[in-house]
């Protein structure tokens, strides 16, 4: 299942708790104020929901392999790889190595907020649902919040694939040209 479909998914279901009714009930030992229709539609779709967010959880952990391997492979293989022979061969690699700096501190940053991501939706899930719907629902709203930033993440360090690409063909355009004024 891809994010796009997963995140679908998860608003889908949050959208149906957030956005009914206006009545607010405040219900003892627990944390937040939601109204009686939101109850009814968390006990009405518990196990539909908690299924959801194991599909979600599963699928969200194996795209977080993937991403977070070929993020580390970014890194590792292509950027580092390439900044190091530009350094060696005597060229200016200050841009490249700047960029390439944001990147692995966004990298670092990616890591942590899907840590606490999965924690946050680790917690939802592990709630009782029937017997603690409004904790329940502060878990799932606290997990999509954590979810957006990773998103946000994921965003940050494409811009930052982007900007990598952008230097590289300045480099290159900088380099032949340096090359063919030196050819003549």
């Amino acid at each position: 299942m891809s994010m796009k479909i997963s995140q679908k998914l998860v608003f889908a279901f949050l959208a149906l708790f957030i956005f009914s009714g206006a009545s607010i009930l405040s219900v003892a030992a627990q944390s937040s104020t939601i109204d009686s229709q939101q109850i009814d539609r968390i006990l009405s779709n518990c196990t539909s929901t908690k299924n959801t967010l194991n599909q979600l959880h599963a699928s969200d952990a194996l795209l977080r392999v993937n991403r977070g391997q070929t993020y580390e492979s970014m890194s590792t293989k292509l950027m580092d790889g390439f900044n190091g022979r530009v350094s060696n061969n005597n060229f200016n690699n200050t841009s490249l190595v700047s960029i390439y700096n944001g990147y692995n501190s966004a990298l670092d940053i990616f890591r942590l907020d899907y840590k606490t991501y999965e924690e946050h939706l680790s917690t939802a899930i592990n709630i009782n649902c029937f017997k603690q719907p409004v904790s329940f629902y502060d878990a799932v709203v606290l997990a999509r919040t954590e979810r957006n930033k990773v998103h946000d993440d994921i965003l940050k360090l494409n811009q930052y694939v982007d900007q990598y690409q952008s230097a590289v063909d300045q480099f290159e355009k900088d380099y032949l040209a340096t090359s063919s004024g030196a050819n003549h």
